[in-house]
């Protein structure tokens, strides 16, 4: 099995987690929420990883609409959908053995893709007013 494939499956998963995490708890325990829960869902789900993802996003509290809505879930799923059970049972494993690791990893890409989104809205922001003062 390809260990570090799964590694980073686990660092994206946990990624799309924070954008998905309920607006009725306390963003300051975000990755402490999200840790706990690796663990959690990992001993709850008995191999299955559809029932591993679904209890993950209820430990969260995500709400089912953004869960249903979100573009980075839906492709990671898709992908997932492809892999054997090995695959899959090695991938929640790794969840909970290391979930310290992913969640420092998994913050990290987290806030890349926010200083990303950033900045491509300053730049449209920038194209909007230059296009707007030369229309005066």
């Amino acid at each position: 099995m390809e260990l570090t494939v799964i590694k980073e499956e686990t660092v994206k998963f946990c990624s799309i987690l924070a954008e998905l995490f309920g607006d009725d708890l306390d963003r300051k325990t975000l990755w402490e929420r999200i840790g706990h829960g690796l663990i959690v869902s990992s001993a709850k789900c008995g191999g299955d990883w559809e029932l591993f993802v679904t209890q993950m996003l209820e430990y969260i509290k995500a709400d089912p609409g953004r869960v249903a809505a979100n573009k980075n879930l839906s492709h990671w799923i898709d992908s997932m959908e492809t892999k054997p059970n090995e695959w899959h049972e090695q991938f929640i494993r790794e969840c909970s053995a290391k979930y310290m690791f992913i969640c420092v990893k998994a913050r990290m890409l987290w806030n890349a893709q926010k200083a990303h989104t950033t900045d491509i809205q300053e730049m449209a922001a920038d194209a909007i007013e230059d296009k707007m003062g030369g229309a005066e």
